[in-house]
């Protein structure tokens, strides 16, 4: 009999040390380039690859979902990194936002990216949060539980850093599940709620609130019907916890109905690009030029 064949697991957070300061850290990329680099799992040399097998049942997680090649075409739209090409291994449950939808939503929003904090709620591979910083985001925090996504991020960080070795102190790669991550931002909002003097300090993640957030939800769609409840109450915390003038950008599909979150979305301010569906609405008391208003 064979012997079994050891299960292979992502031990980029091993290979990596922690605490780099950012020039370190591009340092590091430059001289361990194997450490960032997307794995498979290990097999002896010459021995043949057997083809991907398609899983099925999956639901409309996506708007391309599947292996579309290392990079697929991912690159930044606008802005300071314009051009620049981003890392994407082509996972099944990762599903980039298309450039022509981005380019669109960043489009749609304006002006409103300089000067923000970015919450990437399913970064997969960063490439909003991206786009943002290139368009004049102060700072992001990224939030991926899948630890190859997560690489992958961090190979897209080290490609930033080419160009701006200052930007990897800017971005918080947060590696946890993102409901339990809303868990610990309501119980923040509780204690507020409460009078408690507080501050997202115990947070293990903490968000500034001396500046408005631009946030992102691009989850798989199929989260806004299996998960339904998990993700209203994840936007309803955010939305409380936010800063005001914050942007929130929705993507969806059509199953999801927008009425759910509670928050007037102008008709001008969604957009169909089948099948995603976009809406974005802004937090907060505001009086907004007529040029610019969500």
């Amino acid at each position: 009999m064979p012997p079994k064949k050891k299960r292979h697991h992502d031990t980029t957070s091993e290979k990596i040390p922690s605490g780099l300061s950012s020039r370190d850290f591009l340092n590091y990329y430059r001289a361990n380039p194997a450490a960032f680099r997307l794995g498979d799992e290990p097999r002896e040399s010459g021995a043949p690859t057997a083809p991907a097998k398609k899983k099925k049942g999956r639901g409309d997680v996506g708007s391309q979902p599947g292996d579309r090649g290392k990079t697929a075409g991912l690159r930044i739209i606008g802005g300071r990194f314009k051009a620049l090409r981003l890392e994407y291994g082509g996972d099944h449950r990762v599903r980039p936002m298309k450039d022509r939808i981005r380019e669109s939503v960043f489009n749609l929003m304006g002006t409103y990216a300089p000067g923000r904090h970015v919450i990437d709620l399913f970064a997969g591979t960063g490439a909003l949060a991206f786009e943002a910083l290139s368009r004049g985001a102060e700072s992001a925090t990224l939030i991926e539980i899948h630890f190859p996504s997560a690489r992958v991020i961090r190979q897209n960080i080290a490609l930033l850093a080419e160009k701006d070795p200052e930007i990897a102190e800017r971005i918080d790669l947060t590696i946890t599940d993102v409901f339990f991550w809303g868990k610990e931002l309501a119980e923040h909002n509780r204690a507020k709620e409460r009078g408690e003097s507080v501050s997202t300090a115990h947070l293990r993640h903490p968000l500034p609130s001396d500046r408005p957030w631009l946030v992102f939800c691009s989850p798989p769609y199929d989260f806004y019907v299996s998960r339904r409840n998990d993700m209203l109450d994840l936007l309803t915390e955010l939305r409380a916890a936010a800063p005001s003038d914050s942007v929130f950008v929705i993507e969806a599909d059509r199953r999801f109905d927008f009425g759910l979150l509670g928050v007037p979305i102008p008709e001008k301010k969604r957009r169909s690009y089948p099948p995603a569906e976009i809406g974005i609405f802004m937090t907060g008391p505001r009086t907004p030029n007529e040029s610019e208003s969500l």
